[in-house]
């Protein structure tokens, strides 16, 4: 599975564990970071109309918020890309501009202190239900971000909003606490007034089926088929912008291990984010298609629940990461990708990768080093009993329990490469394989696990949802742990204007996550996306966005 930050989760060894590092912002390209190559692009006006594009999704939506906690995964980011309002456009470095089709402008300036943006509303923009989207919408989305009583996957960014002052329906003012860098994302979408009315209609009114009503966009959901387990969308007879070329897309679940041979036999149109040698071979055996490739966001790791146990022990968790033979784990699940030197996408950091500007390689204390893991677990009291393989504390043998979903190929073979790892140590790690819709909502986001592996997918904001992870009491924050130095490092980087200094506050954060272990990265993912050759305006999308409206086929 995945997820987004404001990152989604993106996820497991397979696709089914993939959260989105929760942003509000969609990962959209109208040239992907890879240029025009990564998503074919072309004007709409050489575009055939109709047709229709297939995606896969991994288990049924949790729930059709993608703001709670249980909707906050890529899967149904996907399905948002197409039918939600989502305010500002991204390039290819990832710079926002506003969408036209929602804003006529948005300008910030520093007033006594405090950012303050002007927006000008397109008067043309309506939600599903027919009603304008209009400042109240705004006012009650970020007043709610104050309430303990809603299910935020984050609220990193929109809480600092103290008031929204309406000056007409099409106009207002947007005033953050303080200065706040990354007001475009805080500002990049929102849901109708109604709908953010309480907390139970926030948390729950979405659980079972989806409501056009609180989306906008191109495309609205037709139907959510659950005997045949299929999302159709269609285009939006309320859109009053340039017209989608696209008759039907669909977003059928499947088994990660189905996605590819699905893929090959033209059942389905797209695999974003290939990650293994069979589902490479597979894509490239399909003679109508290709794979485009940009520069990716998604990143692999172990998470690491202090909750209890023997992980509550800081040696412990630093030991087994001194364990971890990480680039061999990305040899091994990047074989047969072309992928040509795997310490190129090695990440000594999970805030920036090894492209973007302010990355430094904070690993270095924290490397490949037996000999140190076992030095760390001696300290705290795990010793080797004299003829014994596990170490021992207290009566109790140092056992740790690996759960992932059962499609999640990777993580399957993450974890068992980890178990062979730890073994060197005196560690036991034992295998748990979980129901592929029930790994987030009842094992992960429940903290009913001790290790696991996932993908987090990154934003255009690599310094906007620091506390989502991080932070003390974040519903993300999986790690169960509360660093209160890293908690008043997050404070800074929310206000910090100078951004080399955010920079340097953001290392900082890092630094200590290594030191504490709430998780630790393995690589970045490079972004393969199998589409057919005559798809336009979709495909490696990097830091772009994309205008679901443009995508189509070209002729022969």
């Amino acid at each position: 599975m995945k997820i987004n930050r404001r990152m989604f989760l993106a996820g497991s060894a397979s696709t089914a564990a993939l959260l989105a590092l929760a942003a509000c912002s969609k990962t959209d390209g109208s040239s992907g970071s890879g240029g025009a190559e990564g998503i074919n692009a072309v004007e709409p006006d050489k575009i055939e109309q109709g047709g229709e594009l297939k995606f896969a999704i991994t288990a049924p939506i949790a729930n059709w918020n993608v703001n709670t906690v249980a909707g906050n995964g890529v899967d149904l980011r996907n399905i948002y890309n197409f039918v939600f309002p989502f305010f500002f456009d991204y390039d290819d470095k990832g710079e926002a501009t506003p969408n036209p089709d929602f804003l006529a402008s948005a300008e910030a300036e520093e007033v006594d202190g405090k950012t303050v943006v002007s927006i000008e509303l397109n008067p043309k923009a309506v939600w599903g239900s027919g009603k304008s989207i209009v400042p109240e919408d705004f006012e009650a989305f970020y007043a709610a971000a104050k309430s303990e009583d809603y299910s935020w996957a984050s609220t990193d960014g929109i809480e600092k909003v103290e008031k929204v002052e309406k000056e007409s329906d099409t106009k207002f003012k947007v005033i953050f606490e303080s200065p706040y860098p990354d007001w475009t994302n805080a500002l990049s979408s929102c849901f109708p007034a109604d709908f953010m009315k309480d907390a139970e209609t926030f948390n729950t009114s979405m659980e079972k089926d989806f409501n056009n009503d609180n989306f906008s966009g191109p495309f609205k959901i037709e139907s959510w088929d659950a005997a045949q387990q299929v999302v159709t969308l269609t285009p939006n007879d309320k859109w009053w912008g340039e017209a989608p070329k696209l008759d039907k897309v669909t977003f059928r679940v499947l088994d990660d291990s189905a996605v590819a041979t699905s893929f090959a036999n033209s059942e389905i149109d797209v695999i974003q984010y290939i990650i293994n040698a069979d589902a490479y071979s597979q894509a490239i055996g399909r003679s109508d298609a290709e794979v485009r490739q940009a520069g990716g966001l998604q990143w692999r790791h172990f998470t690491l629940n202090a909750a209890s146990g023997p992980l509550s022990e800081e040696k412990v968790r630093q030991a087994i990461m001194r364990a971890c033979d990480r680039e061999a784990i990305a040899s091994s699940d990047l074989a047969g990708l072309p992928v040509e030197n795997i310490s190129e996408v090695m990440l000594g950091n999970r805030f920036f990768t090894p492209s973007q500007e302010g990355y430094k390689d904070n690993s270095g204390p924290w490397s490949y080093d037996v000999e140190a893991a076992k030095k760390l677990l001696d300290e705290a009291g795990w010793m080797l009993p004299e003829g014994g393989e596990v170490r021992e504390k207290d009566g109790k043998k140092l056992e740790i329990v690996f759960t992932y979903p059962q499609g999640g190929s990777a993580s399957a073979n993450e974890g068992t490469l980890l178990q062979s790892q730890l073994k060197e140590v005196g560690i036991t790690l034992s295998l748990k394989s979980v129901e592929d819709d029930k790994y987030f909502t009842e094992y992960v986001q429940a903290g009913n696990y001790e290790m696991t592996a996932f993908t987090w997918q990154s934003t255009q904001y690599p310094m906007a949802n620091v506390g989502q992870i991080y932070g003390t009491g974040s519903g993300s924050n999986y790690s169960g742990q509360s660093v209160p130095e890293i908690d008043e490092l997050i404070a800074k980087i929310d206000v910090e204007m100078d951004n080399a200094k955010r920079v340097e506050l953001t290392n900082q954060v890092d630094e200590l996550v290594w030191e504490h272990v709430l998780n630790f990265p393995m690589y970045e993912r490079r972004e393969f996306t199998a589409v057919p050759k005559r798809l336009a305006n979709f495909g490696a999308q990097g830091l772009a966005s994309y205008r679901p409206e443009r995508i189509g086929y070209v002729s022969e």
